[in-house]
């Protein structure tokens, strides 16, 4: 600063706030500036001073050079950014930014490229240069990137978890191809295992095939293996070299050994093969000659059938033409013994003509007597089954006289014939027989009961027996006869019988009646059910004796009605009670279909359900058959206006509950705002509607114990609060009684600044007494000091200038602060100037005698102002004055004037 020459460059200046100054005032343009903004940009020892020679120049080559040589790590990494600004802003041209892409070898300047660069070309050199996975990843998303590369950059991620993540955030367009890449890489990495498992699966085949007995199938199977080891084999190079070695040696093994086993047995599946081959020759030969002696066959019995009989006469040249053409063929022994046997059978038959012609002639006549029979009804169908079942037989006898001959036409009509009367007769028969085994069986019954003594199921019985014989035709019941006349005889001793016990106890019953009339006070339920009780036993007695039987009848029904009149009217009564309870729950029905189209709300809606079902309960007993209807109308009509009730049941104690939790979040941290607030909560519970008996009581417990809980923590904050300020007001209290008790005149400055902190850190909130006390013992410990140090500022003046009158002083004598600047020799302006600097810079007058150079002295002061853009204080020019060293005799009123400006 001060100790230095003064008409250097700024941009040599010690100071680096000047040189910085002085690098605007350089020109770049110039190329002695340019080179000295080159000196200051890479050779300056001040950062700051290097950079702004950099931002000077601002040149992609300069900046390079700093990014790579500049040792300040700050000024590096604006160097970078600087580049990468450039590059980014296209201020390079594109050859050289090629060059710096392909030479620069700092990592962090081209991810800053990669992540920010916008040509697509120049994106993908920087990707593939900087070589890492999480670029690779986030280029993916990069719109800046074509499709095209971007599907270049697959094979170049190596985490298939990482490109799976990708597929939850890539475009519609990349999707399809990241999955496309999955399923690849998920496909080649189970080939190889896949593969192993083929492979060890064809050679266990290949060399099972040896144990196989079939040698045709083995030979099959072991074509069909070796095909697929052709189009496995290529794949090999997927396994491990020795492991794809070691299977091919495999595969040569089974090969031999297989060739090796089915030579041999080839031979002889070829011969066994040519003979099944001559085999099948032999039983081609037998199927066509037996076809065409089958149809021979038929067009005779068909000529025959028609009676032209000499057509068929001559089918006999046809069949020796062609036992002619079997010769010609040679067949083999068997074969030609079969076919022989059946032109023996055709030949028969030929010379048989006119047996067989007659034999046609009765199976067409059969055929028509069968088809003009009539089906049999149920009565007689038994007879008439038995009667064609006689023509079957004759059928029968003809069809084997005809042979093969009998034309097809009749073996068709004859088995629809057949069907036709077995589906008619069979199940009538069936149903007959079903119905002779039942009334056996309640025949069988009916004796049983018989000989146990239990004659009154009997009647019963055989009642149902006399109906189920009406549906018997005569020959079923000749069946049933014998039976029939026993259980006749046995149903006439029991009914004398009956009359004789029947008769005494029907009149006692009638008796009953006419005590009952007697008994007015009987209750209905009792009357009604002594008369049900009378009436069934009168219907198990059975018939009395047939002259009282109509009369006992007669006065027993008389008797039964007269008892039930008091009955009757009270059912009566109960009848029209139950007319007026369907009545008054149809109109409570109404009622509530009424209320469906205006719904009430709230409270309304309550007393509206209350009010209805109560009602409903109290309606009175209706018809079962009414009640039922009724109360599905009910359910219905009250149904959706107990939704709405439920719905805002529901909707009061979701509120409520809403209420609840804020309370208690309240009622946790519990303050002076609060307490509105708790209000207002109360306030709006009472607004809500009721949430349901179940419910609502509960949600009420709970909002008042939420509401009692925060009231409660408030009450003890409060005192809490109340306690905290009390002790808080004793301790500054007593701090600042203490800070006040003290003599501050005899503390030192250390102690008055150990107390005046201790006072500042002392939190008086808003208790107005204690702030001014604080403000107080503030400004007095501020005022205690200020002496001090002006007490001590003279001290160091008074030694200063007491050391300087001495002739031999010394830097020793002199404080500290001014040892460093005395004597040393340094400053241009002389001792006398820098006194009337001083005294210009105290604002004090110089001789009158010297203002002349008094106004010398502040130009150059000012000139050096401008040209150093600094002010120079009092202290500076006091340092300066010292450089002089100790004073001369002639310099003695300097110390004077000097002295005065210092200690008045």
């Amino acid at each position: 600063m001060i100790f230095k020459r003064w008409f250097k460059p700024k941009w040599q200046h010690e100071n680096p706030t000047i040189r910085q100054l002085a690098i605007a005032e350089l020109d770049q343009q110039t190329p002695e500036q340019k080179e000295i903004l080159h000196e200051l940009a890479f050779n300056d020892g001040t950062e700051a001073v290097r950079r702004a020679a950099l931002e000077r120049l601002n040149e992609f080559s300069l900046w390079w050079q700093a990014s790579k040589h500049e040792s300040a790590e700050r000024l590096k990494q604006f160097a970078e950014q600087q580049l990468v600004q450039m590059l980014l802003d296209n201020r390079v041209s594109a050859q050289l930014k090629q060059q710096f892409i392909a030479e620069c070898h700092r990592s962090s300047v081209l991810e800053k490229l990669a992540i920010a660069e916008t040509d697509a070309e120049l994106k993908l050199q920087l990707l593939l240069r900087l070589q890492r996975q999480d670029l690779y990843l986030a280029a993916l998303q990069d719109p800046v990137l074509s499709l095209t590369q971007k599907q270049s950059l697959f094979a170049l991620i190596a985490d298939d978890k990482a490109l799976e993540k990708v597929t939850r955030h890539s475009s519609a367009e990349l999707l399809p191809l990241l999955q496309t890449e999955l399923s690849q890489r998920q496909e080649q990495k189970q080939k190889p295992e896949r593969l192993r498992k083929q492979v060890t699966l064809v050679l266990a085949r290949l060399n099972a095939v040896r144990e196989k007995t079939d040698i045709a199938q083995a030979q099959q199977q072991w074509t069909e293996l070796q095909q697929l080891w052709a189009t496995i084999e290529p794949e090999l190079h997927l396994l491990p070299a020795e492991e794809a070695s070691e299977a091919q040696q495999k595969h040569q093994r089974i090969v031999q050994l297989t060739d090796a086993m089915l030579a041999p047995r080839l031979a002889l599946l070829a011969a066994e093969q040519a003979k099944q081959q001559q085999q099948a020759q032999q039983q081609k030969l037998l199927q066509q000659f037996t076809q065409q002696l089958q149809m021979l066959q038929q067009q005779t019995g068909s000529l025959i059938a028609a009676g032209d009989l000499n057509a068929a006469s001559a089918q006999q040249q046809a069949l020796d033409t062609l036992t002619a053409q079997i010769k010609a063929e040679q067949p083999d022994p068997a074969v030609l013994q079969a076919l022989q046997q059946r032109i023996g059978q055709l030949q028969q038959q030929l010379d048989q003509l006119p047996l067989l012609a007659e034999a046609l002639a009765q199976a067409a006549r059969l055929l028509a007597e069968l088809s003009a029979q009539p089906l049999p009804v149920a009565a007689q169908a038994e007879k008439a089954y038995q009667g064609f079942k006689d023509l079957q037989n004759h059928w029968q006898q003809i069809t084997r006289s005809a042979g093969a001959l009998l034309p097809q036409q009749f073996s068709d009509s004859y088995q629809a014939l057949v069907q036709q009367w077995r589906e008619h007769c069979e199940p009538l028969l069936a149903q007959q027989q079903r119905q002779i085994r039942q009334l056996r069986s309640k025949l069988a019954e009916f004796k049983r009961l018989h000989a146990e003594g239990r004659f009154k199921v009997l009647f019963g019985l055989w009642k149902g027996i006399q109906q189920e014989l009406t549906e018997l035709n005569p020959v079923q019941l000749v069946q049933l006869e014998k039976d029939l006349q026993a259980c006749s005889e046995m149903i006439a001793e029991l009914t004398d019988l009956q009359a004789y016990i029947a008769t005494p106890r029907k009149q006692a019953l009638i008796a009953e009646m006419q005590q009952l009339l007697d008994e007015p006070d009987l209750s209905i339920n009792d009357r009604a059910t002594r008369i049900k009780q009378a009436r069934a036993q009168w219907n198990t007695l059975g018939r009395a004796d047939a002259a009282l039987e109509e009369t006992l009848n007669q006065q027993f029904n008389q008797l039964s009605e007269q008892a039930f009149a008091p009955c009757r009217d009270f059912y009566a009564a109960q009848d029209q009670q139950r007319a007026h309870a369907e009545v008054a729950r149809q109109q409570i029905i109404a009622t509530l279909l009424q209320a469906q189209a205006n719904p009430p709300q709230g409270r309304e809606l309550d007393m509206l359900l209350q009010q209805q079902q109560q009602r409903w309960q109290q309606a009175g007993a209706v018809s079962r058959e009414h009640f039922a209807m009724l109360q599905q109308a009910y359910k219905a009509a009250v149904q959706p206006l107990k939704q709405l009730q439920q719905t805002a049941w529901q909707q009061a104690a979701e509120a409520k509950q809403q209420l609840i939790a804020q309370a208690k979040q309240l009622a946790e941290n519990a303050g002076g705002p609060q307490v509105e607030q708790v209000k207002q909560l109360q306030q709006q519970w009472k607004l809500l509607g009721f949430a349901g008996n179940r419910v609502d009581q509960q949600l009420w417990t709970e909002f008042r114990a939420a509401c009692d809980a925060f009231f409660a923590r408030r009450q003890q904050q409060r005192d809490d609060e109340t306690a905290q300020l009390n002790v808080w007001r004793q301790q500054v209290s007593a701090l600042l009684a203490a800070v006040s008790s003290l003599e501050l005149t005899s503390l030192t400055e250390s102690q008055l600044r150990e107390q005046l902190q201790q006072l500042n850190d002392v939190d008086t909130a808003d208790d107005k007494a204690l702030r001014q006390q604080q403000q107080q013992l503030r400004q007095q410990l501020t005022g205690q000091l200020a002496a001090l140090e002006k007490q001590a500022e003279a001290g160091q003046y008074q030694q200063l200038f007491s050391a300087l009158a001495k002739p031999d002083v010394v830097a020793a004598d002199l404080p500290g602060l001014y040892r460093l600047v005395f004597n040393q020799q340094q400053e241009t302006m002389s001792r006398a100037d820098l006194t009337l600097a001083l005294e210009w810079a105290a604002g004090q007058p110089s001789p009158v005698e010297l203002a002349g150079a008094r106004q010398r002295v502040q130009m150059q002061l000012l000139s050096d102002k401008h040209n150093s853009g600094g002010n120079l204080s009092q202290n500076e020019l006091l340092g300066r004055w010292l450089q002089h060293g100790p004073l001369r005799a002639d310099e003695a009123d300097l110390l004077a004037r000097v002295r005065t400006l210092y200690l008045a």
